[in-house]
């Protein structure tokens, strides 16, 4: 029997909320991430995925999220450039890669931060470049072609450019350059690339999203399923959507995501 963990993407307070979760999990003696084969991040998701390939304990790192000396970046915020990207998207996803390069085109003209500021913060997050010899995929997207492309310690690059690429939203934060191409936050494909976790006996899919999994969540979620895999699916309450605030990107609201993650992993029951 295998296992796999699939994190989704969700901003700071994605991050704050999946640890939580996870720590809450953990409490009553399900510690996923020591038991999972195979761990899959998106955006958020990627930076909680290395954290705990890296050695790092969920207390640990829910002790961070309460931490107000975070080293994070409060972004400028576009509202009209980001409802143009995001209502490039269908369903919750994209399906073409002719609709990713479409967002790639205002990803790469976006004005942002430098790569390197930006880099800096991931750094800081992850703390090593090595990859964990435990199974990690991460995933991004090709700004100029648009493929979905999945990084893992076979890719050869570095970890933290690989989380950066993951983490970088178009429109807010700099397309991360690569071995000469650039990279955007794989989100955009859908919010969790739960297909990735194809050919495993449990699934676990950690989405702080508010409303639910979207159709493009939700259909991959169903594929597993009807090939025989077992599903667990935890997102974000009515109650930790409002407490995580309108701006999934606003450092300031990481205690409460924190908070409300903590409260609703205790609560789980998955099986």
């Amino acid at each position: 029997m295998s296992t796999a963990l699939v994190l989704a993407g969700g901003g700071v307070t994605g991050i704050a909320w999946e640890i939580g979760v996870l720590l809450g999990l953990q409490e009553n003696g399900l510690d996923i991430p020591a038991t999972a084969d195979t761990v899959i991040g998106t955006s958020a998701g990627s930076t909680v995925g290395a954290q705990l390939r890296t050695g790092n304990s969920l207390a640990d790192l829910y002790a961070r999220q309460l931490d107000e000396n975070h080293g994070e970046i409060s972004p400028r915020i576009d509202v009209d450039l980001l409802t143009e990207i995001f209502g490039m998207m269908t369903d919750g996803g994209t399906h073409s890669d002719e609709q990713r390069r479409g967002i790639g085109d205002l990803a790469l003209s976006a004005p942002s931060v430098d790569e390197a500021t930006r880099r800096a913060v991931i750094e800081r997050r992850i703390g090593t470049d090595a990859w964990p010899d435990a199974a990690l995929i991460i995933t991004a997207i090709d700004a100029v072609t648009g493929g979905f492309v999945t990084w893992t310690k076979d890719s050869g690059i570095s970890l933290i450019d690989a989380v950066a690429s993951s983490c970088a939203v178009p429109g807010v934060w700099p397309c991360v350059t690569i071995n000469g191409r650039r990279y955007y936050d794989g989100g955009l494909r859908n919010s969790a690339n739960a297909h990735l976790a194809a050919g495993h006996d449990t699934v676990h899919v950690l989405a702080p999203l508010t409303g639910g999994a979207s159709p493009a969540v939700e259909t991959e979620m169903n594929e597993l399923r009807a090939n025989g895999a077992t599903v667990h699916f935890i997102t974000a309450d009515a109650e930790a959507t409002a407490a995580m605030g309108p701006n999934s990107l606003d450092p300031r609201f990481r205690r409460p995501a924190a908070e409300h993650g903590l409260r609703q992993g205790r609560a789980a029951r998955l099986g």
